[in-house]
Parts: C-alpha cells; structure tokens; sequence
C-alpha cells in the first residue's frame, strides 16, 4: 500500500570548485548545487541576503566559469 509520498531521493554534492573564496560565494554556489535554478529572487529569499550582495556574487562566480547567470535564472555549471 502506496502512502503518496514520493520516494526520497539523494543528492550527491560536486565538490567546492577551489576558485570559490569567500563564504558568500560558497553558499551561493551551494544553494545552486542542492536546489537546481534559481532566481535571484529566489536566491535572496532562501539565502536571507540582499540582491546587491547576490548579484556582485553571481557576477563574480559566473566571470570564473562557475555558474551561468543569465539575468533569469542562475545555475552551476
């Protein structure tokens, strides 16, 4: 008997590329990793932190080839 719930299922973490330096970055970069795209609405709402921070951060991650952030949606790469 199926109780409705979706099986769980796991997520195998990429490692921390080693150009992230700061925390910033690496809990951008983790957020991404988990949960898939994401806005950066989205990112500032499950982060707490300020879209100004999160943009200087994507910009950053992304001129690194770290993420894609395309104005819409941000990913890793």
């Amino acid at each position: 008997m199926s109780l409705g719930r979706p099986a769980a299922t796991t997520h195998t973490p990429k490692p921390l590329p080693s150009e992230i330096e700061t925390p910033t970055a690496k809990l951008v970069y983790m957020a991404l990793d988990a949960d898939g795209p994401h806005t950066v609405d989205e990112l500032s709402d499950r982060l707490n932190m300020q879209k100004l921070v999160l943009f200087e951060t994507l910009r950053t991650l992304e001129s690194k080839g770290i993420v894609n952030a395309n104005g819409e949606c941000c990913t890793t790469r």
